[in-house]
């Protein structure tokens, strides 16, 4: 069975370093392939939404353990090929803990924006306003989801958020 080095780089990290790990790691991919998410509250419409097309009920509103949570998104985000080289040298030289402690919310944030950077390696998405009502469109390609990929999207995302599909 071969080793994922990656994932163990990952599980390595210290809890604050893996967070600031994944924020790096989801700007960087944030500049290369724009979310147009601005806010938390729009980063979890996405999820809402996909889970709702998929009839997945709620997402979690946050992950069990943030920092366990951000290093299961940068070894997951390793093994894609859109962000493998440069999670791969942010795991080699990963940040260092700069800060006494650090706040759930950014924790909770940068989870979030990692696992939306997670999602757009793998689809489109864009907000829609219909009569009042904000809505959200995934596509891969120009072409819409199926209800199986979608039950696997909502699967990697409750997996990376420490939750069970």
């Amino acid at each position: 069975m071969a080793v994922d080095v990656h994932a163990e780089r990952a599980a390595a990290l210290p809890d604050r370093s893996a967070l600031l790990a994944l924020e790096e790691a989801a700007y960087e991919l944030g500049r290369t392939f724009p979310t147009g998410v601005t806010s938390a509250p729009e980063a979890m419409r996405i999820l809402q939404e996909l889970f709702a097309q998929a009839g997945a009920g709620a997402p979690p509103s946050r992950a069990d353990d943030p920092a366990a949570a951000a290093r299961r998104v940068l070894a997951a985000l390793a093994g894609e090929e859109g962000a493998r080289t440069l999670v791969e040298g942010i795991l080699a030289d990963p940040p260092e803990d700069d800060q006494m402690g650090g706040e759930d919310v950014v924790a909770d944030l940068t989870v979030l924006t990692g696992v939306i950077a997670f999602l757009r390696l793998h689809v489109n998405f864009r907000f829609k306003r219909d009569n009042g009502r904000n809505t959200v469109e995934f596509r891969i390609e120009k072409k819409p989801l199926t209800d199986g990929a979608l039950t696997a999207l909502v699967r990697a995302v409750l997996s990376l958020m420490n939750r069970e599909p």
